[in-house]
């Protein structure tokens, strides 16, 4: 088994309840990492944990702390209680998000509020409160999933579009700004992927972006997960400032 250098190292997971979450925090996990999941579900992070613990000789069994990330000092919150519980933070995964579409002139500045709050806001935060635990350790891997759709736009999907690709540009300048200290930050874009979320798509639609990828079936949330870890791992310490896209070749 290849060693990814992660075995002990701290990782908060944040959307873990999700499909491309669960899968993320799976692999952490089976690598020796001590995880820290979060989500609005306390019944999912719970099962999650248990399904995970049921080999408890892999690592110690993961932090569940339930969490709408969007209220008033969560993300201060997460990050207190996982220095409080492990003493250390070693990497972020930003993968909780809202997807909700809307026309543009169908959108509204609520609408557009919650969309920033949620997709652009939180992981904003969250990297600017574990940055200076990573700077004290002078090691660091930040990971932000965002979307193709960041990179495409779409009908229908400005205000997400917008946010995704919003945090695609900070995360590039998060890398110039503290890649000397051995930190890296990169984002991952997938593209569609076989979860709850993408069921949503009707089905039309769903079939002609099967057709115009060029593997011709949707992706997996363990795909999007397989990078996650290898870009937290010490065999991806040169990889800085990039948007690295998971779609089949959807976007090429």
């Amino acid at each position: 088994m290849l060693d990814y250098g992660l075995k002990d190292k701290v990782v908060i997971i944040t959307g873990a309840t999700g499909g491309i979450g669960g899968a993320i925090a799976t692999e952490f996990y089976e690598l020796g990492a001590q995880i820290v999941i979060t989500g609005r579900n306390h019944e999912k992070l719970t099962a999650l944990r248990d399904k995970l613990t049921r080999n408890p000789d892999i690592a110690p069994a993961p932090l569940c702390i339930p969490l709408d990330l969007t209220a008033a000092e969560a993300t201060k919150s997460l990050v207190q209680e996982t220095i409080k519980q492990f003493g250390r933070l070693d990497v972020v995964v930003n993968n909780a998000s809202r997807v909700d579409g809307r026309l543009l002139l169908r959108s509204d500045p609520n609408y557009l509020q919650n969309m920033l709050h949620a997709n652009f806001i939180v992981p904003y935060n969250l990297c600017k409160l574990a940055l200076p635990h990573m700077l004290k350790n002078e090691y660091g891997r930040i990971i932000n999933i965002t979307s193709i759709t960041g990179v495409t736009g779409d009908a229908g999907m400005t205000a997400y579009a917008g946010t995704k690709g919003g945090v695609a540009a900070f995360t590039k300048s998060i890398a110039a700004e503290y890649g000397r200290r051995g930190i890296t930050a990169n984002c991952i874009a997938p593209g569609v992927i076989n979860t709850d979320a993408a069921k949503k798509i009707p089905a039309a639609r769903r079939e002609q972006l099967r057709i115009q990828t060029p593997m011709q079936r949707f992706g997996t949330p363990e795909e999007v997960a397989f990078l996650a870890v290898f870009l937290a791992s010490k065999r991806a310490s040169f990889i800085n400032g990039q948007q690295i896209h998971v779609n089949g070749g959807l976007l090429r």
